[in-house]
């Protein structure tokens, strides 16, 4: 969200990789959706090496099922297609 969507992060990771620099991921006050796509993202560069994913955290109500669990500081990745989430 902060850099315009996965595909301009993707560019900007990479050239921060080129130059030997190193990243870090976080996320605004959004839904599990948005957050579990960029915490799939993060799993998926080495070069991101520190994560702030607590949005779905600060919600009261969760109104998505499925998707990648949210338990404190650790976040488990579903196994299911996609980001894990059910019609």
């Amino acid at each position: 969200m902060k850099t315009g969507g996965i595909y301009q992060a993707q560019k900007l990771v990479h050239i921060a990789e080129s130059n030997g620099i190193k990243c870090m991921i976080g996320c605004m006050l959004e839904t599990k959706i948005s957050v579990s796509a960029a915490a799939h993202f993060a799993a998926s560069q080495k070069n991101i090496t520190m994560v702030d994913l607590d949005g779905p955290l600060l919600c009261v109500n969760d109104p998505v099922t499925g998707g990648p669990v949210f338990n404190g500081q650790v976040i488990t990745l579903s196994r299911d297609p996609g980001i894990g989430f059910s019609l």
